[in-house]
């Protein structure tokens, strides 16, 4: 019998993404008023088509503000999906739960002296629920993960993680 879960998790918008939300529009306004005031005759034959691409460039761009993360357990590999603006959707990540070595309560000082190649975020950076999870590769690198799972993921998880690891995961 199969077993499948997911959960989404919203990106909530910090200053950073704020901050570029309103220099796209401030530019994207600045753009259009230089192209609706000037006086060269080929552009301004082409004006109006040109705000209304700057404007439609404006709001593709701001929609890639809008992210946010699928966790999916299926028969004990778990997918982590990146979908950007509700409409398109990129696996980010892959990974085998039976090759776990770490489940722990996410802090900073955990990952001080690792690669930051090899993390991955797949939540809010501050998120007061959020894991670390390392799972072995054959190659000896290890890939961390940092996640914030509900109940019933964290459930999934422990049926598929090694068994010295699952009474001890998520406490």
């Amino acid at each position: 019998m199969d077993t499948f879960f997911e959960q989404i998790i919203t990106i909530k918008k910090g200053i950073k993404e704020t901050l570029s939300f309103l220099g796209i529009w401030f530019l994207a306004i600045f753009l259009c008023l230089i192209l609706l005031f000037v006086k060269i005759p080929v552009i301004s034959s082409f004006s109006a088509l040109l705000v209304l691409g700057v404007l439609f460039g404006a709001y593709k761009l701001c929609a890639f503000l809008n992210i946010e993360y699928e966790y999916i357990i299926t028969n004990g590999v778990m997918d982590i999906d990146k979908i950007i603006n509700k409409s398109s959707r990129k696996r980010m990540l892959s990974l085998d739960l039976a090759k776990t070595s770490r489940i722990e309560k996410y802090s900073p000082a955990l990952l001080a002296n690792v690669d930051k190649k090899q993390v991955f975020f797949a939540c809010n950076q501050n998120d007061a629920n959020a894991y670390l999870i390392v799972i072995d590769n054959q190659t000896g690198k290890s890939r961390y993960l940092i996640f914030a799972p509900d109940d019933r993921i964290k459930g999934a998880i422990t049926k598929f993680i090694p068994k010295f690891l699952a009474n001890s995961a998520f406490k």
